[in-house]
């Protein structure tokens, strides 16, 4: 459906919004191959296209600030560039992008990330950094040569090594590992050269995935022939869990583990239901009980972003009940948990008295933790989270 930005606008104008900073995801579509396991939206790499895309996601920055700048969006407090593989963008284009989200919506960033594949840009860290960037994300997946061959990775784990020294050469000071388990054929061995690597390194931060949404995707068959126990994934887990707290991170979300100070603030805002705008095909946002999402079509989305138009595969208002239920889900993904009197004075027109029956069930068979206003799921449930979530909301 094709939706107007003066559409948004206006649905925005009828909530009592304050303005705050906002989160902004800038999603890249292309890579050079498509990993057999990811479900994201991504096309393969066409220099033509590109620039396209490039001219595009500029137009569509100056639509949004037209519209949102001040009231709702206060400014641009994170950008994070996703994708696909961004890393094939060159300095000159990240610094384009950047310096426009802080031209128009008057911003200083704090926080400005670029996903990185470890097989490509190595000769553009130095020109990314002082094109703006501040964090990287390295998709490394894992430092078991077995388990990226099995995953169909195109980089090596002395790729991954050297790329990391080299970030560090550059002068990056805030680096995230990207990391999966679950892995058909993974075993105590894969796990102990993760762990290694972490220690070795020391990056300021790790995400832990789990790999699943397998139902559209190449490597679904694989997965089938050799899928990891239950048993298994769980312990696997929390070794993490224990080894990460040993080596000095602290765990603040289901997946995410950091050295203080360095948690993410771009997935922050997404957790906490702050608002968060995305650009590019595929890429969702929120803004209060409004979301939307872009096709993931990047003809489409060029087509629509050249009209000044939003070219929406889902466009959403959401009622109170509906908006609550996001507000527990995301919130409690996070070891903070969700401040549970916050919560009910945000949602006076709402029959709690359900909510809190359940709650005290989930609390007496030790699934959820009420610590004075403070409603969180216990760090050692967080792998049956979801199962936790589906009796609550």
């Amino acid at each position: 459906m094709k939706i107007s930005w003066d559409f948004i606008k206006e649905k925005l104008n009828r909530g009592n919004f304050k303005a705050e900073p906002a989160g902004f995801y800038i999603h890249f579509p292309f890579c050079s191959d498509k990993c057999p396991y990811c479900h994201f939206y991504s096309t393969r790499e066409s220099e033509g296209e590109v620039e396209r895309w490039q001219k595009a996601i500029k137009s569509e920055i100056q639509a949004a600030a037209k519209y949102l700048s001040n009231l709702p969006i206060q400014s641009a407090e994170t950008i994070y560039f996703g994708g696909g593989t961004p890393s094939l963008l060159s300095p000159d284009k990240i610094r384009e992008v950047i310096t426009l989200i802080r031209e128009e919506f008057s911003a200083k960033p704090s926080e400005i990330t670029l996903e990185f594949n470890p097989e490509s840009g190595k000769g553009w860290l130095l020109g990314w950094r002082e094109a703006g960037l501040n964090r990287l994300s390295i998709g490394a997946q894992s430092f078991d040569e077995r388990m990226l061959r099995i995953l169909g990775r195109k980089h090596s784990v002395e790729q991954t090594l050297m790329f990391f020294e080299a970030a560090r050469q550059a002068g990056f000071k805030n680096i995230n590992l990207d990391l999966m388990i679950g892995l058909p054929g993974e075993t105590a061995e894969t796990v102990r050269l993760n762990l290694q690597a972490i220690a070795d390194l020391r990056p300021e931060h790790v995400s832990i995935y789990l790999l699943e949404e397998l139902e559209n995707v190449p490597f679904r068959k694989v997965w089938e022939e050799n899928p990891p126990s239950e048993e298994f994934i769980a312990d696997v887990y929390n070794e993490y869990q224990r080894a990460l707290d040993r080596e000095g991170y602290q765990q603040y979300e289901i997946s995410n583990f950091a050295l203080p100070g360095y948690e993410s603030k771009h997935n922050l805002k997404y957790w906490r239901y702050q608002p968060f705008v995305g650009l590019g095909p595929s890429a969702a946002s929120h803004i209060g009980p409004i979301r939307w999402q872009n096709i993931a079509d990047l003809k489409s989305w060029l087509e629509a972003t050249a009209l000044k138009q939003i070219e929406a595969s889902e466009f959403i208002i959401l009622d109170q009940k509906a908006l609550l239920s996001e507000r527990l889900a995301f919130g409690l993904r996070l070891t903070e948990g969700i401040d549970w009197s916050e919560l009910k004075s945000d949602f006076p027109k709402i029959n709690f008295l359900p909510y809190e029956k359940k709650i005290k069930e989930l609390i007496s068979s030790g699934n959820l933790s009420l610590i004075g206003s403070r409603l969180s799921i216990p760090p050692e449930k967080f792998l049956i989270a979801n199962s936790i979530l589906s009796e609550l909301i």
